[in-house]
């Protein structure tokens, strides 16, 4: 380990008899007091000054705290600009964990499990509150996060579509991890699921986690999946699912119109 560097005062360095360059004259930019100058001992054994104290007087103790907050404010919105880039929605930007199964899930996370959890409940049960709290863990973590809708992300594939394997498919795929808000609203044809199903499975094979929302039991989405004969993928997808979620049941009970 390196030596602790010691700062001098010119007091001190007089007094020990060390030599050191002159100091330049720093006065208050608000009252004209003159500021405290600390050196340090450069390679040639002479003291330089490198560092000036700050001023106690209220118009700088005002400038310093002006910056502060300032620069929380610009700390701050790159906070946010990280969150909605992973897509999480404005309105839950101040969102915080509060589920116990959710807070255990980020407290025992390690990379390479590929377990997620499944939020399932009732119209404004908080599963799409609870679901962005846990991104926002991960995104602060560093974790590569994308939160979407279904029907979003099926559009957003379908868009990118160009005839090749897997085109717009990777980014979801891929990630850290993936929140799928709202499952069970999307079509129920066969281009969808097999594209859902796609998805699933790459990252079962890489063991990645997805988070689900959903007003559907798993068993019940199954069902709600096949209401137009693709009886096969949609069963496919619900065990897919069931095999790497816990579920986490929030109740039917509407948290928006409790007054």
């Amino acid at each position: 380990m390196g030596r602790e560097v010691h700062f001098y005062t010119l007091e001190e360095a007089i007094e020990e008899g060390v030599p050191y360059r002159e100091q330049g004259e720093l006065t208050c930019e608000y009252c004209g007091k003159s500021l405290e100058q600390l050196g340090i001992v450069g390679y040639d054994g002479v003291i330089r000054w490198v560092i000036r104290k700050e001023c106690d007087c209220e118009e700088a103790r005002a400038s310093r705290e002006n910056q502060e907050r300032q620069q929380e404010n610009i700390k701050r919105k790159e906070q946010e600009s990280k969150l909605l880039r992973a897509g999480i929605p404005k309105r839950y930007l101040r969102a915080s964990v509060t589920n116990a199964k959710s807070i255990r899930y980020i407290e025992s996370y390690r990379p390479g499990i590929g377990t997620g959890l499944y939020f399932l409940g009732g119209v404004g049960a908080g599963k799409t509150y609870e679901a962005s709290a846990l991104a926002k863990s991960f995104v602060w973590a560093g974790y590569s996060v994308v939160f979407t809708t279904t029907l979003s992300m099926l559009d957003s594939i379908r868009r990118s579509y160009d005839g090749k394997s897997g085109a717009g498919i990777a980014r979801f795929s891929r990630a850290d991890l993936l929140v799928l808000d709202d499952l069970g609203k999307e079509n129920a044809n066969s281009w969808a699921l097999t594209t859902l199903f796609q998805i699933l499975n790459e990252r079962y094979e890489r063991l990645l986690p997805t988070v689900f929302t959903s007003q559907y039991a798993i068993c019940d989405l199954e069902r709600r999946m096949s209401r137009n004969g693709e009886r096969e993928s949609a069963q496919a997808i619900a065990s897919r699912i069931g095999q790497v979620s816990t579920v986490v049941d929030l109740g039917r009970a509407d948290r928006r119109r409790r007054g």
